[in-house]
């Protein structure tokens, strides 16, 4: 795991996709000092079948299918990596928020009817056009403990090819719809500029207006 630490009993855990983590570092440093916000980055997530909540076909040709394992990977986040990483920090009662992208987008909003281990959540391109997802969480209750839930969402992604990452829009409104009906939580979510995740920065920057207070333009 990445640490960047502050003087708060806040952390941001941030499950990122390996090829933006080295674009984004010096961005997040300057989020964390501004807020102020300690930020964990999570190592170890194996990407299709880690973040998912049940097994389904891969999106594109010859792609190898996602293994639906988000329920042991949440033990593992919530049992191990943040002991450790609140022991590492010397933080104890965090107000934790867990920001996922793309399928660890998908995973965030997945745990809140599944933990009560964060006070906010933080979707960012979240993949909830994945199968079922949203007929399942019709099924659901979110975390009592959760007090903000923010998703933002290209405005671009409806467009991509492929069928099923096409109604990305539809289904994450529909999700917010649910969220705002069955949770506590202040629910946003936001169409803003760009495709799948690009460009990340000000989306995270966003979110962390949203979730944490206004902050100044991160550049990098």
């Amino acid at each position: 795991m990445d640490y960047l630490k502050q003087d708060t009993d806040k952390i941001c855990y941030m499950i990122l996709p390996e090829g933006i983590r080295g674009d984004v570092s010096d961005g997040l440093k300057t989020l964390s000092e501004q807020q102020p916000v300690s930020i964990v980055v999570i190592d170890g997530a194996n990407w299709n079948d880690d973040l998912t909540p049940w097994p389904a076909v891969g999106v594109f040709k010859k792609a190898k299918p996602f293994g639906g394992k988000a329920a042991a990977f949440l033990g593992r986040l919530t049992d191990t990596m943040i002991p450790e990483a609140e022991t590492h920090l010397g933080i104890k009662d965090a107000e934790r928020t867990l920001l996922g992208v793309s399928l660890s987008g998908l995973f965030a909003i997945w745990s809140a009817f599944n933990t009560d281990a964060f006070t906010n959540l933080i979707s960012l391109s979240g993949s909830l056009w994945y199968d079922g997802f949203t007929d399942w969480m019709k099924g659901q209750t979110p975390s009592p403990r959760l007090k903000k839930i923010c998703m933002l969402l290209g405005e671009k992604e409806k467009n991509a090819k492929e069928k099923r990452m096409a109604s990305v829009e539809e289904q994450t409104m529909a999700a917010v719809g649910l969220l705002k009906t069955g949770s506590q939580a202040t629910v946003t979510f936001e169409c803003v500029e760009g495709t799948h995740f690009s460009p990340i920065m000000p989306r995270m920057e966003r979110a962390f207006d949203i979730v944490y207070g206004t902050t100044k333009h991160v550049q990098i």
